[in-house]
């Protein structure tokens, strides 16, 4: 996230000779640099400085800056998919308020041991590559969230929810993607934030009753 330092962004130590740097290594650079310096500011010279490489090297990788960009976005996003999903098959079967509250954990967790892909994915970019894989990844959470919740309800014998459980996934996903931002912005640890924001989709769900979802779904 352009404006907060998660790690100090130099060059790194000199490779061997003939030790040529991987692509994961380069995106490894180039998510630090884009993280604290955002994408305009950031120069592939400084990518280059970081991943102790050279410019032609990095263009002969990725093409162009964007490409560069892009690149890592989307790896950052493939590995945060990766994990989140992961997370939400070993919960399946608990009560909604069990898996909402692992749900909500496993996010967290992953900002604080993420913190630069995190701050990436999240930043203030609001535009551009940053925005249309943003929108990809946290689209594929929220409609992963609501399968499960209507897989809840089938599991009870229950009438599952229609466009509700959409709107109820994207509500709890919106609040752990803002905590999530703003404990980076405010530099607080993201595992206590993570609690926070747990108990606050914990109380709501204590409150949601049938009827919410059904008036939800009538309105469609």
């Amino acid at each position: 996230m352009a404006g907060v330092r998660h790690a100090s962004v130099g060059k790194s130590p000199r490779r061997s000779n003939g030790n040529r740097p991987s692509d994961d290594a380069l995106l490894d650079a180039a998510r630090d640099v884009f993280d604290v310096t955002g994408y305009h500011a950031t120069s592939m010279e400084a990518i280059a400085q970081h991943a102790n490489s050279t410019k032609p090297t990095l263009y002969a990788h990725f093409g162009s800056k964007e490409q560069l960009y892009r690149a890592a976005l989307e790896r950052e996003a493939s590995q945060m998919r990766g994990w989140l999903f992961e997370a939400y098959e070993s919960v399946a079967g608990l009560t909604m308020e069990e898996q909402v509250r692992a749900d909500m954990l496993a996010f967290f967790r992953y900002a604080t041991t993420h913190p630069t892909g995190f701050g990436l994915l999240f930043g203030d970019t609001g535009s551009g590559p940053a925005a249309e894989v943003r929108d990809d990844l946290v689209h594929a959470i929220t409609d992963q969230i609501a399968v499960r919740i209507r897989a809840y309800y089938i599991q009870r014998r229950l009438p599952p929810p229609a466009q509700s459980a959409e709107l109820l996934a994207s509500m709890l996903v919106g609040i752990a993607i803002h905590g999530g931002r703003q404990a980076l912005l405010l530099s607080l640890p993201p595992a206590d934030v993570g609690a926070f924001a747990t108990a606050l989709a914990h109380a709501g769900l204590q409150h949601l009753a049938p009827a919410h979802m059904e008036a939800i779904d009538e309105l469609g």
